[in-house]
């Protein structure tokens, strides 16, 4: 497939030069002739030809770049599909470029935009959170349509035709409640991550299917929202315990059942005796905490592993219309947090 950017082999067959030629006119070469470079330079503007700050080899029309854009580096989450990315990219003899945007979408368009005047040969994402609601997916649509693919991991996007590899939330949330409806919990309540995240989604309605299938019989009003700032969730988290009567809750993620797990330590409220806790992704402060808390693990680096595996399949398939969304199992960890099974 022919990618639609402007390369400098495009430039030379234009102009009936060679690629050495304008390589050297682009980067104002005085031997050179000034008309030769004036010429290079008018058509590369108008055909927008960007050019790239690193080695390109341009007898293989290839920049050996691959680029990564992830939400940040603090989740070990990210950190695991990171190696697992870099392994596989570093195996093909490719040099990874890694941006983030601490889910911020203009933060993460210029990433993207940045990636695509280094040529990058593709890019794995994992995608702002408020990226729909922007309609900051417009980016990523043009890099597929320009010939450049594009390989989304643990958050997914249906209305962009492209690859994704995530894990399976809704089979792991149904875990996390069928181990509390076995060890006794019948009023367990879903504290939830950030709304216009498929994670969130997913992972609310493995929880409520794992409520049906149990048999325990649950409204909305058991849910507790998720705030940003984690001084108004703490506010928000104590009106709810005086509102409702629960004995178990499963979260989002480790970090807000760490933050669960402190603000009922602060209420003198027993764990797991009282109230026992689930968190999701296998994050290292689950194992930090007093009690370690039983939480859904993800195999992260797997996850990143499938990533780039896929993203080399698009590379080395280029003529193909295939899609493939893969996801991974998780698996139940029990720990301090939950009573002991019957």
């Amino acid at each position: 497939m022919h990618r639609n950017r402007t390369r400098i082999k495009d430039l030379a067959e234009e102009l009936g030069l060679s690629v050495s030629t304008v390589s050297r006119a682009l980067a104002n070469d005085k031997r050179i002739s000034e008309r030769v470079r004036n010429d290079v330079a008018i058509l590369a503007k108008r055909w927008g030809y960007t050019k790239n700050p690193f080695a390109f080899n341009l007898n293989q029309n290839r920049s050996n770049h691959i680029g990564l854009i992830l939400p940040e580096f603090t989740h070990h989450f990210f950190s695991l599909a990171l190696k697992g990315i870099d392994d596989v990219v570093s195996e093909k003899g490719y040099n990874l470029i890694v941006n983030t945007h601490n889910d911020d979408h203009i933060k993460e368009a210029k990433a993207a935009n940045a990636l695509n005047s280094l040529l990058v040969e593709g890019i794995i994402v994992c995608y702002a959170s408020n990226t729909e609601d922007n309609e900051g997916l417009k980016f990523y649509k043009d890099y597929i349509l320009s010939g450049v693919p594009i390989v989304f991991f643990d958050r997914i996007f249906e209305d962009l035709k492209a690859s994704y590899v995530i894990t399976d939330d809704f089979n792991g949330a149904i875990s996390a409640v069928d181990y509390f409806a076995k060890t006794g919990c019948k009023k367990i309540a879903y504290f939830c991550g950030p709304e216009d995240l498929s994670t969130n989604f997913n992972r609310e309605m493995g929880y409520l299917e794992g409520l049906r299938k149990n048999g325990i019989t649950n409204s909305d009003i058991l849910k507790l929202p998720w705030n940003n700032d984690i001084e108004r969730w703490k506010i928000s988290c104590r009106s709810f315990l005086r509102d409702h009567d629960i004995d178990a809750v499963f979260c989002f993620s480790d970090y807000i059942a760490y933050e669960a797990l402190c603000l009922f330590q602060d209420l003198n409220i027993n764990v797991p005796d009282e109230i026992s806790i689930i968190g999701f992704a296998g994050e290292p402060v689950s194992k930090f905490t007093r009690p370690r808390i039983t939480t859904v693990t993800q195999p992260a680096e797997l996850i990143g592993k499938r990533a780039a595996e896929l993203l080399f399949w698009h590379l080395e398939n280029p003529d193909s219309k295939a899609v493939f969304t893969e996801s991974l199992p998780t698996q139940l960890t029990i720990r301090e947090t939950t009573r002991a099974g019957f």
